[in-house]
This record gives structure tokens, sequence and C-alpha cells, in this order.
């Protein structure tokens, strides 16, 4: 919707952006006052307005203010939920504002509304529900929705962040695979402006250099105590379980990180699962797409699956499923979860169906 509205020849007078993710929010009033200020070029006419220490009446008075040496008014009021208003006082006020807005003025307000949130999408799917949602909001936000024009940017569920993240490595110009993604959402989480540090640092680490590799994550992103999660799955693709469980020795010896390898194995696993049916498409660039990596690491993908085999693909899923559960649940060693995990996919042959099982933890 913002690039709806920032499509428009006029910008709506009055305009409300909240949710829980607050990077997306802060953008996108930044983008519509940025638009909406365009056209004065001394700065006279444009306010950014912190809303702590100041008043509904304050805000509404500039907004009602003529514009100086330049045809438009836009102020940008943040953390508009901290503004010092009541009902009785307020409502009034806010009420005859937005019956009769300056037309000369874009007013932007960015909220933190948690008990808004999800009022987005219920305004799609039952717009009689959001309407009595919106109406059971306190002042002014009730009013507010009710009003004037607004987004919601709620929170992402994971497969969206790791999207915005490679979206966002894009538009830096730094082409980061899929799985280094994934390890930068897995240290650090899944909060977008600590994510957007991370990938602002990486930038200005690799320069001009535009191919991000394994080394400048780990340098970046990383610690030596975490370096090792990549030389696990490379041993697990050469399915080399003494290896493999020396590696995730020493990484578990060090630090807590059984939930971070399951979260990235599962993430090579599932690569991998989708590899048993993309490598018939015999072009590196058309597996790439398919399995949602890299071009230049389709050959060590598909290596691996040759080492592996589509068997023991379909039992590792298996397994780390059971794995995670039981590393969340039960109060079993976590070292002795993840050997026996390895165990339980790198030990029996490629085509049988006979295995070690982390089964045995069940009696």
């Amino acid at each position: 919707m913002i690039t709806e509205l920032l499509k428009q020849d006029t910008l709506p007078p009055v305009i409300l952006l909240f949710g829980e993710e607050d990077l997306l929010v802060d953008e996108a009033a930044s983008a519509l006052f940025n638009a909406a200020s365009k056209s004065d070029a001394a700065g006279m006419s444009t306010d950014v307005l912190d809303g702590d220490g100041q008043t509904l009446d304050a805000i509404l008075s500039v907004a009602r203010s003529y514009p100086m040496m330049s045809d438009r008014r836009t102020i940008w009021v943040r953390r508009f939920e901290k503004v010092k208003t009541s009902k009785a006082k307020g409502a009034p006020l806010l009420d005859a504002y937005l019956a009769d807005p300056m037309a000369s003025t874009t007013l932007i307000f960015s909220a933190s509304i948690p008990t808004a949130a999800g009022i987005g999408a219920l305004r799609t799917k039952n717009p009689t529900s959001a309407q009595r949602k919106i109406k059971a909001l306190t002042f002014p936000f009730s009013t507010l929705l009710q009003q004037s024009t607004w987004i919601e940017y709620p929170a992402m569920k994971a497969a969206q962040v790791t999207s915005w993240v490679q979206k966002r490595c894009e538009a830096l110009g730094l082409s980061v695979s899929m799985p280094l993604c994934e390890y930068i959402i897995t240290r650090h989480g899944t909060a977008l402006r600590e994510l957007d540090l991370e990938l602002v640092k990486l930038k200005t680490f690799v320069g001009e250099k535009l191919e991000v590799d394994e080394a400048d994550v780990l340098a970046v992103v990383g610690d030596s105590r975490s370096h090792s999660i990549f030389e696990l799955q490379r041993a697990i693709g050469q399915a080399n379980p003494s290896l493999a469980i020396a590696i995730a020795d020493r990484m578990l010896s060090t630090d807590r990180q059984e939930l971070m390898i399951i979260a990235m194995l599962t993430r090579y696993f599932t690569t991998l699962y989708k590899l048993i049916d993309a490598a018939s498409l015999n072009n590196r660039d058309a597996i790439a797409s398919a399995i949602g990596v890299a071009p230049f690491l389709v050959d060590e993908y598909l290596t691996a699956l040759q080492h592996l085999g589509a068997r023991r693909v379909e039992r590792a899923l298996r397994e780390l499923r059971r794995a995670e559960s039981l590393l969340k649940s039960s109060p079993l060693d976590a070292r002795a979860i993840v050997e026996m995990l390895l165990l339980a996919i790198l030990t029996s042959p490629a085509d049988s169906h006979k295995s070690i099982s982390l089964d045995i933890f069940a009696v």
C-alpha cells in the first residue's frame, strides 16, 4: 500500500503507520515524508517531531499553519503513542481536524500500538470484526483508524524474514546465498533493525566485492566458536560421521549451539530434498532457482546428494524433527542428542531403511 500512496500526485492529509516491525514503519514514514516535502527546498515547512513531550493541540496547531516558501507543509510525528492527550480534551480537536484537514498539509503519524496487532489482516478477512476491534481501541487510535489512512506492519514470519534479508542484500548490491542468509538470521534473530545493522556492516566489510562468501559472513556476524557450522555441513555432505561428530563436539564444547545446529541442518537437508527432483533439470541456474541457492553452490549440493542418497536425506529430516523436540522437552544431554542425530543420519547404507534412530530416547 505504501507503494500505491507514493504513486499518487497528492498524499492523503493524515496517515498513520504502526506495527510490530518498527524498522518498516520508520522506513515507510520516511519515504512518505520525503515524497511530501520534496517541493520544500528551503526546509522551512517540514517538521519531524517526537511525540514524547508533545501535546495533540500543539501538533494540530502546526498542521493548521500555512507553509512558508513552499506550497506544502509536511509533519512527521514519531512515537505518536507518547503524545500527551486525553479523550475529553483531545477528541473534539482531532475530530474537527479530521473533518476538515488543512489542504496544504501532510500529517504523518508513526506509532507502536500493541493492542492493534493483526488488525490489517483482519480488515481483509473480516471487515466487521476489524471495525469492532478498531472501536475498542483507546483514543486517539480508535479515531485515527476510523477517519484516516493507515497501514499496519505486522511481525514477519520466519520465511518472510529470510526473503526480506535477501532483498535487503540485493538492495545493498550484495549477492548472498540462502544458507548464509539463514545463518545470519540464526545468529541474530528475526528483529529487522538488528539484521539491517549486520547487513550494513557486511557491506562495509566487503567493500566493492559483490559475491559474499562464507568467510565474509563469519568475519562480520559470527565468532570463532560458531565458525564450524559450514564445516559440519560439509562433513555431513561427505557422509563422514566421525568428522561430523568431532566438529559438532567442538562446537558444543564452547557454547550452547544445539538449536542453531538443528536449524541450519534442517535448512541444509530441506535444500537437498528439493534437489532430489531438481537435479534432473541439467541446468545449473535452473537448479539453483529451484532449490534456492546461488548457482556456484549447486555442484557442492549435487556432490552431497550423491554421497548421501535420497533415503538418507528423507531420514535426516525425520530425525531432525525428533532431535529438535528432544532438545526442547527432554532433560537429556544436548551433546548426546546431537551425536545420536548424526549417527542416525550417516551410519547406515544410503539405500537402506534401517538405521540408528533417536526413537531409542523415547523409552
